[in-house]
């Protein structure tokens, strides 16, 4: 059985899960504004402990439904498709994020969080508890990284990073530097993404353009974005927290504070996306990884014999490639 009602529904029923749908969007809009906390909604009944919706009539798509036999659940209301047929639409190939020499990062990286203090922005201050301390309440480090050596980067000068990535998070936008990594031929023909031709960010040819207070992407745009990396290779990749400074600004949904989580990389935990250390807009956050080749027995495919934690390398690796995450 479908979670989502089908369209032929009852009109009764697409009524009541519309109604739910509405109450649900109401409480994650409080919640993320901050206008209540996740312990009053408990004490309330309407969440349970681990963070699930009380089963209750008109909340819960898994309250059972006033206008269905037995125990069937109101469900939830069917997506619009906007006449949209589904598998009508090639996919576009990744966006590959431009490698830079670290030279070109500015701030320079450091072994340890760089705590330089920098005005925030009022809407920022505004949206959290104060002290009532100017001095602590309008700064803040550039980076969101936690100081100290606990956060220090391992190895920062055994094996220094060889390359740079930048990327932002930030509202919707259209797409004018889209580099699939390939011909147009191995693209399903595509051509746009350019200054020229953008691409805007919608699911479908068809949808609608998506606000920027409704979708948060890396550098904003579409199609996902694809970091290419090497064998051996220490990459530094720097993430920029561009996402608006009002807390209320967030399409009624969306937590402005974020964590980088690599993935397919051989690192510490210090770069592996803490749940515990967000970054706030206006901060930057930055991980290392170094792509390092998997020799277990569940392995997919076999690999050449190289180290765990390879030393700095003289000869070309091999080209290795890797998707990137985000926790928001």
């Amino acid at each position: 059985m479908s979670f989502f009602l089908s369209p032929k529904a009852s009109r009764a029923r697409l009524r009541e899960a519309e109604h739910a749908r509405k109450n649900r969007a109401e409480i994650v809009q409080a919640l993320s504004q901050r206008q209540v906390t996740r312990r009053e909604l408990v004490k309330w009944g309407l969440l349970t402990a681990g963070g699930l919706w009380v089963p209750i009539h008109g909340l819960s798509p898994f309250a059972k439904s006033a206008y269905a036999d037995s125990n069937i659940p109101t469900g939830a209301p069917p997506s619009p498709l906007f006449g949209v047929q589904p598998f009508s639409q090639p996919l576009l190939r990744f966006d590959v994020l431009p490698r830079n020499a670290v030279s070109t990062l500015n701030p320079a990286p450091t072994e340890q969080a760089n705590t330089t203090r920098q005005m925030l922005n009022q809407a920022l201050v505004n949206s959290y508890p104060k002290t009532g301390d100017p001095t602590k309440d309008n700064f803040g480090p550039i980076e969101g990284r936690p100081p100290g050596p606990i956060w220090a980067h391992q190895d920062f000068t055994r094996f220094p990073p060889r390359v740079a990535v930048q990327v932002t998070q930030e509202g919707a936008k259209a797409n004018t530097v889209y580099n699939p990594g390939v011909d147009p031929r191995f693209n399903n023909g595509f051509t746009g993404g350019t200054a020229q031709s953008p691409l805007p960010l919608k699911f479908h040819p068809a949808w609608p353009t998506q606000s920027p207070l409704k979708v948060w992407t890396f550098n904003g745009t579409i199609p996902p974005k694809l970091l290419i990396g090497r064998y051996g290779e220490p990459i530094l990749f720097r993430h920029r927290n561009k996402l608006p400074f009002d807390i209320t600004q967030n399409g009624g949904f969306g937590i402005h504070t974020i964590s980088t989580h690599d993935h397919n990389g051989h690192h510490g935990a210090e770069n592996d996306g803490f749940t515990g250390a967000y970054f706030f807009p206006g901060q930057f956050s930055m991980t290392i990884t170094i792509q390092s080749s998997w020799q277990g027995s569940r392995a997919s495919t076999p690999a050449p014999p190289i180290p765990r934690l390879p030393a700095p390398m003289t000869s070309a690796p091999t080209p290795r490639s890797r998707a990137t995450g985000a926790r928001p």
